[in-house]
């Protein structure tokens, strides 16, 4: 078998250069790390990861759990944190929860006893007190759903920031009567888009109406319930405060034949490619996704690295898309 000598040969470069590359060392220069990685394909080198742990304490493995791998939200998250990983020397081992709190305890066991060096958690619950004792022993970095007390590494939005520049802008387009549909009222950044959206709605003068904050429930697979509440209370705009429910704010639009914006408008939480596939390309608050995933993974490599500074809770900016699924409300000024 050819050994990390046959590849530094190979390279031209020395021993620790080649490590460098393989194991997220020092910095080394992109022509070099070319020459490396072509040195390792070409002789089949593979290198003893093993053996490395054994020496070094540390398995060069992250782990991270994520509520549903299926949401492109979530999905999207996972892309910017392993390529950051990778970059760094590290691979990345990623569980599902499900949005099952016992099996996202069950999975952090499991990944702490594979001696993972650190986790990132997008938890199914606010601050669970299982990461805070497991932080003891593995760094951990909570991601998205940053709720609860300020005892671990954060990072996501200003939740209620975001709802309220949303809402503002519906109201800068003269609604009214404004629906927002929500997923749980258990976990604390939907509570706090509820709050932004409500803060909006007073500082404009308008009472806000409970009957129109609908709670849809984490999987969020009926539109019909959804054209229920439609159809009873009717609303002129629909903010949408996740991916998944801007979907079904879509369907339930289409079963009640409504004119999409001209009746109805629709404001999302989240943007990705689908939102310009739709007609009318979907207007919605944007999260940072590849900046979230990246800064959660740099401040747990810190962690690692030795960074003994108190916890930090990091919040991104949010942007706003502005297309085609909201318009102004006909013979209404704001």
């Amino acid at each position: 078998m050819p050994t990390i000598r046959d590849v530094a040969r190979l390279a031209g470069v020395s021993i620790a250069t080649v490590s460098n590359v393989l194991n997220g060392g020092r910095q080394v220069r992109p022509e070099v790390r070319v020459v490396v990685l072509s040195a390792v394909r070409e002789l089949g080198y593979i290198p003893n990861r093993l053996a490395r742990s054994l020496r070094s304490r540390r398995t060069q493995t992250l782990g991270l759990i994520v509520p549903d791998i299926t949401n492109p939200f979530f999905s999207g998250l996972v892309k910017a944190i392993e390529q950051t990983a990778r970059a760094r020397g590290y691979q990345v081992l990623l569980s599902s929860s499900e949005e099952d709190a016992q099996i996202e305890y069950d999975l952090a066991l499991a990944l702490a006893s594979r001696q993972v060096d650190g986790m990132i958690v997008i938890p199914t619950q606010d601050s669970p007190k299982y990461l805070l004792r497991l932080s003891e022993k593995t760094p951990v970095v909570l991601l998205d759903r940053i709720g609860g007390e300020d005892c671990l590494d954060r990072v996501g939005i200003d939740n209620i920031q975001a709802a309220h520049h949303g809402t503002q802008y519906l109201i800068s387009q003269g609604h009214r009567r404004i629906m927002l549909l929500i997923s749980t009222l258990e976990l604390a950044n939907i509570r706090e888009r509820v709050e932004g959206y409500q803060r909006a709605l007073a500082e404009a003068g308008l009472q806000p109406d409970p009957q129109l904050v609908v709670a849809c429930g984490r999987g969020a697979d009926t539109a019909q319930a959804v054209a229920g509440v439609i159809t009873k209370y009717q609303p002129s705009a629909i903010f949408a405060a996740t991916n998944r429910l801007s979907l079904v704010a879509v369907q339930a639009i289409r079963e009640l034949g409504l004119a999409f914006p001209q009746q109805i408008s629709l404001l999302g939480f989240d943007d990705f490619e689908w939102s310009t596939l739709l007609q009318p390309y979907l207007s919605a608050v944007k999260q940072p996704l590849e900046q979230m995933g990246r800064t959660a993974c740099e401040l747990l490599l810190e962690r690692l690295a030795g960074e003994r500074s108190e916890p930090r809770r990091i919040l991104l900016p949010h942007t706003l898309a502005v297309r085609q699924s909201v318009a102004p409300l006909v013979g209404v000024t704001s």
